[in-house]
């Protein structure tokens, strides 16, 4: 998406114009996890619409398959992700993907 550079996108804006049963990861200026979940209620997670965006995009993650991959009502660290040199140890079936909208937040302090 392009953008001008006197626009300025908020982080309701993006919500708002994505499907609310997608994945979202939002991540906040020091790159840490502050919402893990579904567009439908990440507005409701305590952080300010009027948040500014630095980007968005897609983002994936691989991992060993587990019986349960990842509960999206929490917000805890994921198992460990596997770095793409090590595929070729894998079966097909033994790896997940796990696709989502990567949202990243500007840092609030910053004028």
């Amino acid at each position: 998406m392009m953008m001008d550079k006197a626009a300025v996108l908020r982080l309701g804006d993006v919500v708002d114009a994505i499907t609310p049963s997608d994945r979202v990861v939002i991540y906040n200026a020091a790159k840490q996890v502050v919402y893990r979940g579904y567009a439908a209620t990440a507005l409701h997670s305590g952080i300010d619409s009027n948040r500014k965006v630095k980007r968005f995009g897609l983002g994936m993650e691989t991992y060993r398959a587990t019986e349960k991959m990842w509960d999206w009502e929490k917000t805890e660290k994921l198992p460990e992700q596997i770095p793409v040199e090590q595929f070729s140890e894998y079966k097909v079936e033994q790896l997940k993907h796990i696709l989502y909208i990567r949202i990243e937040l500007e840092n609030e302090f910053a004028r």
